[in-house]
């Protein structure tokens, strides 16, 4: 099987991934208390072709003989052996035939059989938990995440409910609901692989819908080859079916921002700040967090209040109180959803935080430039492009550069990002590793 080995991203990352350490730490912690004597097993007794449960002893006597070893296998193969787990970890795994076992939707995706097993679901949990709590969020993201094992887990037990034994374990399944959320939310963001071939590790990026697609299409061909069984493969498709529909979910609910580089925007041939589906969910969550507001704010949008704040705004500026003069604003836009900035205030803080190198606080400023206002709209993509590639953000800022409609730029402003798409090559041939934006 071709094995390609993600181990990290180029997508861009909002939050640390706090939780994403914690599940591994979680998965070698139980690996180590639980999953080390798991096939210590005993033959206790033997089922009748009648369903009915015997002992050793009460087969001997039925068919002859004084122990196992002296009676007829011709008569003993009518017999099924009922093997009972003696270790504990066996009751974490997810058993088949034996009933709903709850427990077991959450303990079995901590389980792993061997080193290696884990090992190597630790890395993919790693790289994908990257892209996905990136952009959730410690909490959130531990929330999906187990919820999208407990439901794969009780889709697997549910279906094996009648089966005559066996049982699952590992977090893999999961893994690859977390899968299913990176190709729907970021498909033409990378993965940083190994491919293994012979004694020579070959790095390189993959776009994560090819990725998706490459792991999805082996798992299908190995099931299929198997016979259509209830395998890792199996258990792996299962996990994806789970975590697409969600990922679909949280995007068609506004519950995660994309950027506009989603699966759907891709789909469309509309990406970024052209993406008509993401502006959309921008403007869905922004009525939402008006809608959230109203009843609070009311006392706060009177003519008269929103005059004098104006004019807190414009001495702030003039007195070069740039922090008041955002948090005067940013106050009169939260009591008042038709006010927004005016553009001779932005542009001269935006200026201010630029001459001060003041670039965390520039950076949300300019792109509010940008949306709200056409004059020196292009000045300001240039200043964003710029800070992107000083905070070590080269393959974002291509994104970004990609995601301009050419039709729309003059030849001299072409130019003008002839240089910044090479600087930014450069530096990703360099090695530069893509940082969090808060870092």
């Amino acid at each position: 099987m071709l094995m390609l080995i993600p181990y990290s991203t180029d997508a861009p990352i909002y939050h640390y991934p706090i939780a994403t350490i914690a599940m591994i730490v979680i998965n070698v912690i139980v690996f180590l208390a639980f999953c080390q004597n798991l096939d210590g097993k005993a033959i206790t007794e033997f089922k009748t072709p009648t369903g009915e449960r015997i002992s050793l002893e009460e087969l001997a006597k039925r068919i002859g003989g004084k122990d196992i070893s002296e009676l007829d296998p011709a008569e003993l193969k009518k017999y099924s052996p009922v093997v009972e787990e003696k270790s504990f970890g066996s009751h974490l795994m997810l058993s088949f035939g034996q009933g709903y076992r709850p427990w077991q939707w959450v303990t079995n995706m901590f389980m792993h059989a061997g080193w290696m097993h884990l090992i190597g679901n630790m890395i993919f949990l790693w790289s994908f938990g990257l892209v996905v709590e990136g952009k959730l969020g410690w909490l959130v993201f531990s929330l999906v995440y187990v919820g999208m094992g407990i439901a794969q887990s009780f889709l697997i037990q549910s279906l094996m409910l009648f089966a005559d034994g066996g049982a699952s374990l590992g977090a893999s399944s999961a893994i690859f609901a977390l899968l299913a959320l990176t190709v729907v939310w970021a498909p033409k963001n990378c993965f940083d692989t190994i491919l293994l071939l012979g004694f020579k590790p070959l790095t390189f990026e993959i776009p994560i819908l090819m990725f998706g697609f490459i792991y999805v299409t082996m798992n299908f061909i190995f099931w299929s080859m198997g016979g259509h069984s209830m395998g890792t493969e199996a258990l792996h498709l299962s996990g994806f079916l789970v975590g697409f529909p969600v990922g679909l979910f949280m995007l068609f609910s506004g519950l995660v921002d994309c950027e506009g580089f989603d699966l759907v925007s891709y789909w469309q041939g509309k990406e970024g700040n052209d993406s008509e589906f993401g502006q959309e969910k921008i403007q869905e969550r922004q009525e939402r967090k008006n809608s959230a507001g109203v009843e609070k704010t009311s006392k706060a949008t009177s003519p008269q209040n929103m005059a004098i704040l104006q004019q807190q705004v414009a001495q702030a500026i003039e007195e070069k109180n740039i922090d008041l003069a955002v948090s005067l604003q940013r106050k009169l836009l939260k009591t008042h959803s038709s006010i927004r900035w005016q553009q001779p205030h932005l542009l001269a803080i935006i200026q201010s935080y630029l001459h001060s190198k003041d670039y965390a606080k520039v950076v949300p400023l300019i792109e509010e430039h940008i949306e709200l206002f056409d004059a020196h709209r292009f000045q300001m993509q240039i200043h964003l492009i710029k800070l992107w590639l000083q905070a070590d953000r080269p393959r974002f800022a291509i994104r970004y550069v990609d995601a301009m409609n050419p039709a729309l730029l003059l030849p001299s402003q072409s130019k003008q990002l002839e240089p910044l798409v090479a600087h930014a090559q450069k530096m990703i041939k360099a090695g530069v590793l893509e940082l969090p934006p808060n870092s």
